[in-house]
């Protein structure tokens, strides 16, 4: 039996040996067009995250060195909230702009969300900001993040005030505006005059 399907399969090899394979195309296919790389601006997306102003914004922040923070203990208080990367444009631009604000207006709190705690870019960040991280990504998917790096501007009772992604200076000029307006909205808890 054995020799018997080695005779098979040693006729078949031989079939297909003499028959031949069928030749490989021998022309290149054109190769597609490619577009120069940095050409165009990015494509910023409509909305910069799921929430928007008028949210109340509610987490619970990872902050580097092993402790969390509540959104909600800072209500009183105005809050700039960036999502971010160090390896993304404007980083160090952005975070000398927090210090001006924080130089300005002293109650604001300022937390910047990176992906990895030992990010070498948040060396020599000002010590006034609270430095956080994002384990998995996992604040960005909850709050839909579409781009690093994404800010939310809280007021004193910790609704959103503005969300803005990227940088420029109009987004530099937006956030400015925003923290000035944030600062300036009512204290959380109080009551409004007749």
């Amino acid at each position: 039996m054995m020799r018997a399907r080695a005779r098979v399969c040693s006729m078949v090899a031989l079939s297909l040996g003499a028959t031949g394979c069928p030749a490989k195309p021998t022309t290149v296919p054109e190769p597609s067009p490619v577009e120069e790389v940095g050409s165009a601006a990015p494509i910023m997306p409509a909305e910069p995250a799921n929430r928007v102003a008028g949210d109340e914004l509610e987490a619970t922040i990872p902050v580097i060195g092993g402790q969390s923070i509540e959104l909600s203990s800072l209500r009183g208080q105005p809050v700039l909230l960036e999502i971010s990367a160090s390896w993304e444009p404007g980083f160090v631009e952005a975070h000398n702009l927090y210090t001006e604000l924080i130089g300005e207006h002293s109650e604001l709190e300022v937390i910047v969300i990176v992906a990895d705690p030992a990010d070498a870019g948040l060396d020599g960040l000002s010590p006034a900001f609270t430095l956080a991280w994002d384990p998995a990504g996992a604040l960005a998917a909850k709050f839909s993040v579409a781009t690093f790096p994404t800010m939310f501007v809280l007021d004193r009772s910790g609704r959103i005030t503005r969300v803005v992604n990227g940088w420029d200076d109009a987004v530099r000029a937006e956030l400015t505006d925003a923290v000035a307006g944030a600062v300036a909205g009512p204290v959380a808890g109080a009551v409004a005059s007749p």
